[in-house]
């Protein structure tokens, strides 16, 4: 009997038995009960032939080795009291064995229909949330099948890639694959209404793979976590894929504009042109300019220019001279059928029993590239050598790479992942650091390649469609994701939300455009514009700038109560104060309520001697300026939020700066903040000035000198309780405020 204990989560194995069990102690369930099991059942391996082989044994000369081990503090793990468990084969027979997968887990788990599961989606697009452990996410069409779902899984069951967790009254269990180089990792859950449990297997998928005798396989490891509450075990488990997988986390987040939400397939190089031109009237910060679909003939043929486009060097020139990093799409592994490459080089492409496999529907029929093929090696590093060094692209936005991962007949006798990372890696090192964002990517294989990784569905000029799944291009089917993956950003990659859409001609309200630039903004992730810049109105124009630049990080609320969370908080370190973005996404209005209390070191809320400072930064107010002392409590639109800056009141009444224009209360713009001897200091880290709200109790004013700066505007706000508030103009660097006591 192997056993491993830590007091908040417990492993056994009895290779005698081959039976395995998952308890939570009483560390993690806070009380002297007795250890709870929480999941019950054996290991194993299957075999291509679809027979199983299990770890109770020597099979045909299959030989199964367990092992359990705490999680490896001194490798930085950041999964506390978790165990890792890893499955491995050894062919002692004299020939070649094929294998289908390894079963790191196949049994049962106390937790029933109405619990609740988090399940992470196959690709990109694909729906991520915590859903009952009984509920679906919206089938998918067929012909959207290849490209939204892992054909590999089971269709009768509830199925969740690379990590999971499930939570309800046995407590919580976290569970999630380390490694993700040479399987496509998944769990599939089944539950069983009549016994209130459910059936769930962890399986690293091996796809028919040869292991040749004496060689020996091993799963990837298992995390499991059962003393952390699920977004703590979510958060834990990327910071140690992104270290185990050399996970490239860029020190800034891009920003910029790309034309495809407007544009689509019509663009041409004029068009970006003039955007660019429009940009520069504009006089927004923004770091790239992308050009997305439509100048290639066709998907495959990316070094032949549709028309509107005649040189792609002298188009990336422009937009260099303009100042901004010329930026490029392109789909490398997706063929059209009836492009050039699918016609000479048939030989090229993933098949099913020879004929090539069906990667979904785009400009018709399409196709998918086998990347374990020689010459699409060779392809691959010539088409992006082109990009690279002849064109002089340096952002690259990938799309469409689930396709490298499709089940088919390859070249290579490899897993899916391999033959997925194989190419995405060849284009790693042709492009050298040239910046990519992944896109419609199987994520957690994409570590180590990706710069960026697009974490939802495609935006959409409006809210959703009826009828179409959750992984189709919508505004609410983008929200779902970004919520439920922000775990992922700064620690396997830096997060994509997608493009914000603020021009006055979408099906958008004005909420929901505020809302998601609150999303945007609070979450720290890359921040792309997607208008004619032409048609941006000044509230929309307005609304953008104040999400830039992007902050550090920041954290999601309710990750495991539901579909859609609903609170984003984005610290401000250098001084305590927060931006709560509180969100109602239903499809009526109601009443919102952030109480600063939750978010901010103030004291007792009900201490009315020191409330904490609210500033609405969003939204309708009570008072001309939106100061407020204590909760606010707001209705809300639909699909819209309550953005509140949020700050403790100092025990002794002084000036205090609540909030800012930036949505995300300059959080990582603002690095400093000291009072000294009726001095305000404020150092800001930033390119731009940016305006600072300033709460100003009795007996405190600004002293003349400064009243009278034409940087800065000095308001009264009756309604926060003798309180007035400034707004300055803080400029780059350290700014000093001298205020006076009233005599």
């Amino acid at each position: 009997m192997t056993r491993v204990d830590l007091g908040h989560s417990a492993v056994a194995y009895d290779p005698d038995t081959g039976r395995l069990t998952i308890e939570a102690g009483a560390d993690a369930l806070d009380s002297d009960v007795t250890p709870k099991t929480l999941f019950s059942g054996s290991l194993g391996i299957r075999l291509a032939d679809n027979e199983d082989a299990h770890s109770d044994g020597d099979r045909d000369g299959l030989v199964v080795d367990v092992s359990v081990e705490a999680a490896d503090r001194d490798r930085g793990d950041h999964g506390g009291d978790a165990i890792d468990l890893t499955v491995a084969v050894e062919n002692r027979t004299r020939e070649p064995v094929r294998l289908d997968a390894i079963e790191v887990l196949d049994g049962t788990v106390p937790f029933g229909p109405a619990d609740r599961v988090f399940v992470h989606g196959y690709q990109s697009w694909s729906p991520t949330a915590t859903l009952r452990i009984d509920e679906r996410f919206p089938a998918e069409t067929p012909k959207s099948r290849p490209q939204m779902v892992d054909l590999a899984a089971p269709d009768d069951a509830l199925t969740s890639h690379a990590v999971t967790a499930l939570t309800g009254d046995p407590g919580t269990l976290t569970l999630g694959f380390l490694d993700h180089d040479a399987s496509l990792t998944r769990f599939d859950l089944c539950a069983d209404r009549d016994a209130d449990q459910t059936a769930l297997t962890a399986l690293c998928p091996l796809d028919g793979v040869a292991i040749r005798p004496g060689e020996r396989r091993e799963s990837a490891t298992l995390r499991i976590d059962a003393g952390q509450s699920l977004s703590a075990g979510l958060e834990s488990l990327a910071a140690d894929v992104g270290e185990r997988m050399d996970a490239r986390v860029p020190e800034t987040v891009p920003t910029g504009w790309c034309s495809w939400y407007h544009y689509f397939t019509d663009v041409t190089a004029d068009d970006v042109r003039t955007n660019v031109a429009d940009l520069d009237e504009w006089d927004v910060d923004l770091d790239v300019v992308q050009l997305d679909d439509g100048y290639e003939t066709a998907f495959g043929d990316w070094r032949t220019l549709a028309d509107g486009f005649e040189s792609m060097r002298d188009l990336r020139d422009d937009v260099a001279a303009a100042g901004y990093e010329p930026g490029l799409w392109l789909a490398p592994f997706y063929v059209q059928a009836d492009s050039r490459l699918a016609r000479e080089h048939p030989e090229w492409l993933l098949t099913d029993e020879g004929d090539p496999v069906d990667a979904g529907a785009r400009h018709g029929p399409m196709y998918a590239l086998d990347t374990t093929h020689p010459e699409v090696t060779a392809w691959l590093r010539e088409t992006f050598a082109t990009v690279v060094e002849e064109w002089g692209f340096e952002y690259l936005k990938l799309d469409f790479l689930y396709a490298a991962a499709l089940p088919g007949d390859r070249h290579g006798d490899v897993t899916r992942a391999e033959a997925y990372r194989h190419g995405l890696g060849t284009i790693r090192e042709a492009v050298g650091d040239a910046f990519i964002l992944g896109c419609g990517a199987p994520g957690f294989p994409s570590v180590g390649l990706a710069d960026a990784m697009r974490i939802g569905p495609d935006t959409a000029p409006y809210w959703r469609r009826e009828g179409d799944s959750a992984s189709q291009p919508a505004h609410e089917n983008a929200v779902r994701n970004v919520l439920n993956r922000q775990f992922c950003h700064r620690r396997l990659w830096v997060n994509d939300p997608d493009c914000q859409l603020v021009r006055e001609t979408t099906e958008l309200t004005v909420p929901e455009q505020e809302s998601f630039a609150a999303l945007v903004a609070l979450t720290g992730g890359s921040n792309f514009l997607s208008d004619a810049v032409a048609e941006i109105d000044d509230a929309g124009r307005r609304l953008f700038e104040r999400t830039l630049p992007p902050v550090e990080d920041g954290r999601v609320h309710g990750v495991g109560d539901g579909e859609f969370p609903d609170r984003v908080v984005c610290e401000r370190p250098a001084d305590g104060a927060v931006a709560v973005a509180a969100f109602n996404w239903s499809d009526e209005p109601r009443r919102v309520r952030v109480d600063p209390s939750a978010y901010v070191d103030s004291g007792d809320s009900q201490d009315s001697d020191r409330p904490a400072f609210t500033w609405t930064a969003l939204g309708p107010t009570d008072s001309p300026n939106g100061l407020a002392r204590g909760p606010v409590e707001r209705e809300v639109a639909p699909h819209g939020c309550l953005l509140v800056h949020c700050t403790a009141a100092p025990t002794d009444p002084r000036p205090t700066v609540v909030g800012a224009d930036h949505l995300a209360n300059a959080g990582s713009q603002v690095t400093d903040v000291t009072w000294a001897d009726g001095t305000l200091s404020v150092r800001l880290d930033a390119d731009r000035p940016m305006e600072l709200v300033v709460a100003v109790p009795e007996p405190w004013r600004l002293c003349e000198s400064d009243r009278n700066d034409s940087d800065s505007e000095c308001t009264s706000a009756g309604a926060a309780g003798g309180v007035d508030t400034i707004t300055f103009t803080a400029a780059p660097g350290t700014n000093e405020f001298e205020f006076e006591t009233r005599e």
